[in-house]
């Protein structure tokens, strides 16, 4: 964690995406499609579809490069049977087509879309959900390492982090998200891995807040690239202007539960009955029973 960075500090690759953003280019494709998650990393950047990276864009030798996996490049429209002949599939009538083998604009941005959903799942298709509902989002799939911290060990990603006006500054706020019927969703074992990302955001602390710092600011310069397309929140605008103050604590971490149906909601219900549970739990942590969000359907929940 000692090594965490997030943001784009090289004003030579901003300029370059700058350049490919005023051009017909698969990046303004990607500036100009909402649906599409940018998160900022260490000198990079990963272009998110429900879960799933579809593009790794870097900075090598003066250039802007994107990568993709190759499973994304697996063309979703290929349908029909292939034939199996002794021992071996008979791939030549669809050697030409099964492939996407070169990017021919938003209708490409859209195959690879498609062909990444096929690997995500309801938690992540959720988690997507509710980061391009909130402008204030500033990352996900959020990696933290306990380098240095005895007893903490490996940690899972936090799922989004964003910003959260409050009257004299702005809050950095982690949220775990879990659909309802995840086994790990037991109040103890929340419990115990809240606590670890306690530690970890204790002892890095500063670390977090300039980081955080450069994405506002990076956040604001893809805003602008796009053509306001891309918007950020009020407090991203404030923070990345210097205009407000950025901090975070141990209490800056909720959870979000969804996926589940009518029935429980209701008063009495499991679901309200788990809710009051991890609310208890959590507050053992200093943290408010707000930060416990559940909803059915995640789709327009605000955070």
């Amino acid at each position: 964690m000692s090594d965490f960075n997030r943001g784009i500090k090289n004003e030579a690759f901003l300029e370059e995406l700058r350049r490919l953003a005023a051009e017909e280019s698969w990046w303004r494709d990607v500036l100009s499609d909402r649906s599409l998650i940018i998160a900022l990393r260490d000198e990079y950047l990963n272009v998110y579809w429900q879960g799933q990276s579809i593009f790794r864009v870097s900075f090598v030798n003066g250039r802007v490069a994107a990568s993709t996996h190759p499973k994304y490049l697996l063309n979703p429209d290929v349908s029909g049977q292939i034939s199996l002949v002794g021992g071996s599939f008979e791939l030549k009538k669809l050697e030409a087509t099964m492939l996407t083998r070169s990017y021919e604009g938003p209708e490409t941005l859209d195959k690879l879309k498609r062909a990444a959903g096929l690997f995500s799942g309801a938690e992540k298709e959720g988690v997507h959900a509710i980061a391009t509902s909130n402008p204030s989002v500033v990352d996900v799939e959020i990696a933290l390492s306990a380098n240095g911290i005895s007893d903490v060990g490996s940690l899972p990603r936090l799922d989004l982090a964003a910003f959260e006006a409050v009257t004299d500054h702005i809050d950095l706020v982690f949220w775990e998200a879990k659909l309802f019927d995840n086994p790990q969703l037991a109040p103890r074992s929340i419990v115990v891995q809240i606590g670890k990302y306690q530690r970890v955001i204790e002892a890095f602390r500063q670390r977090l807040l300039d980081s955080y710092r450069l994405v506002a600011q990076n956040l604001v310069e893809l805003s602008k690239m796009s053509g306001s397309v891309r918007q950020v929140s009020e407090a991203v605008q404030q923070v990345a202007a210097g205009r407000v103050q950025l901090s975070v604590s141990t209490s800056d971490i909720g959870i979000i539960v969804y996926g589940y149906d009518a029935d429980h909601q209701r008063p009495g219900s499991k679901g309200e009955a788990l809710k009051k549970e991890l609310a208890r739990s959590l507050s053992e942590l200093g943290i408010d029973e707000r930060r416990v969000r559940f909803r059915g359907d995640p789709k327009g929940l605000r955070l």
